[in-house]
């Protein structure tokens, strides 16, 4: 899971559906990834504190180390995002096969 706050000139609804849009895009064909969603705030709360919310499926904690190192990712995260960039926070969490 990832929460990205963007620059306060790029924290508005065009540029949250570009960032969205362009995320989704490119991140779904790196390696590795099995299954993407991009999200941008429901409400002005949390508008006020994330932009986005990229929720990233991997197979293993390994194939996540190999996207992290990807060109792709590195282009993406560089080249792209970085620029636009205020705070990201980034979590891993194992999902759990559920009993019934």
């Amino acid at each position: 899971m990832v929460a990205v706050k963007l620059k306060e000139a790029y924290s508005n609804p065009d540029d949250r559906a570009v960032a969205a849009g362009h995320t989704r895009e490119v991140l779904a064909a790196a390696p590795g990834v099995r299954e993407i969603e991009v999200d941008t705030p429901a409400d002005a709360t949390t508008e006020r504190s994330w932009d986005l919310l990229i929720l990233l499926s991997f197979d293993s904690m390994t194939a996540v180390e190999e996207y992290r190192a990807h060109p792709l990712h590195r282009q993406y995260l560089d080249v792209f995002l970085r620029p636009m960039l205020e705070v990201i926070k980034v979590w891993n969490f194992e999902q759990l096969e559920t009993p019934y």
